[in-house]
């Protein structure tokens, strides 16, 4: 009776644990958005992201990070996040800010500081990434 028992007990802890890894699994800023681009690989190659919405997310294994368009600030992002701002870089199109957060399990080593947000805010919009936006933007 006791190894039945057990055994039953064992296949539901098993089962929630599989459930888990899958229900809860959902994309770092969807809060924001609900379409996303997914980074596959570490590496900003074209070929290794993916798009998906909020809803498919949890069936995309071994993701190195995402992107999205928002209309939120980056003031907002900051305090949601609990980050702090590292630096920023000015281009012909628009500003890009980059933070970090520990609340956050990407991150990558940029100009010698850790970072794991990338907020671009440019003249038509604003794009949102974690560790850095791979792509265009």
């Amino acid at each position: 009776m006791f190894k039945k028992t057990a055994l039953i007990f064992a296949a539901i802890i098993f089962c929630f644990c599989f459930y888990s890894l899958y229900a809860f699994k959902r994309p770092v800023f969807g809060a924001y958005a609900d379409k996303f681009e997914l980074y596959l690989s570490s590496g900003s190659s074209g070929t290794n992201i993916v798009y998906a919405t909020g809803r498919d997310y949890a069936s995309f294994g071994g993701i190195k990070g995402e992107s999205c368009y928002v209309s939120v600030s980056y003031e907002r992002v900051l305090k949601d996040f609990s980050a702090t701002h590292v630096f920023s870089e000015t281009t012909e199109c628009g500003e890009s800010y980059y933070a970090y957060s520990p609340r956050l399990k990407y991150r990558i080593i940029l100009n010698g500081r850790r970072v794991n947000i990338h907020y671009y805010a440019g003249d038509k919009q604003n794009k949102l990434g974690t560790p850095i936006i791979f792509g265009g933007y």
